[in-house]
């Protein structure tokens, strides 16, 4: 028997306190034998079936410090490039343009395009102020969020790093 038969059988009348102990006793067993990657990946997959596509903070957490860009002189910039009240101001000003996406969403989106597209900006537009380049930055994040023609729909960013 397995133990989705095993619970479906004995579980499913008990109530809930028996489906959160079974809950707990499979959640602390997995965290015991999976290696730290495993377990995340573990808890990724389970966030998608509950929540959908959609960041929340531990996860844009783990996401962003993924990424990263490099300058002319090999120098390496980490994620995330913003305070989440930097972050926030930014995303107030578009969120009405991009309402599938959450604040997490944003924020990953946003540190993803600076983290592709911030050396080429650079190039582009050498003498651009700080104030310009971060406008520039989050115009191609709503327009990438934007994109209706992609394979992932509303949950583009959460797919495209977890898909």
């Amino acid at each position: 028997m397995t133990l989705i038969e095993l619970i479906k059988k004995y579980g499913a009348n008990k109530g809930e306190d028996t489906m959160w102990a079974s809950v707990e006793l499979l959640s602390k067993t997995l965290q015991d034998k999976l290696t730290d990657a495993e377990f995340t990946e573990l808890k990724k997959r389970m966030h998608y079936i509950m929540v959908g596509g959609h960041y929340d903070k531990e996860f844009a957490e783990l996401q962003m410090p993924k990424m990263y860009y490099e300058d002319t002189d090999g120098t390496k910039h980490y994620a995330p490039y913003w305070t989440e009240d930097e972050v926030r101001t930014l995303y107030s000003e578009v969120k009405g343009k991009i309402e599938d996406y959450n604040f997490y969403d944003f924020e990953v989106a946003l540190n993803m395009i600076k983290s592709d597209y911030c050396p080429l900006l650079k190039r582009w537009f050498p003498d651009e102020s700080k104030e310009d380049h971060i406008r520039r930055l989050v115009a191609l994040t709503v327009n990438w969020l934007s994109d209706e023609d992609n394979p992932f729909g509303t949950e583009k960013v959460w797919l495209y790093f977890n898909h």
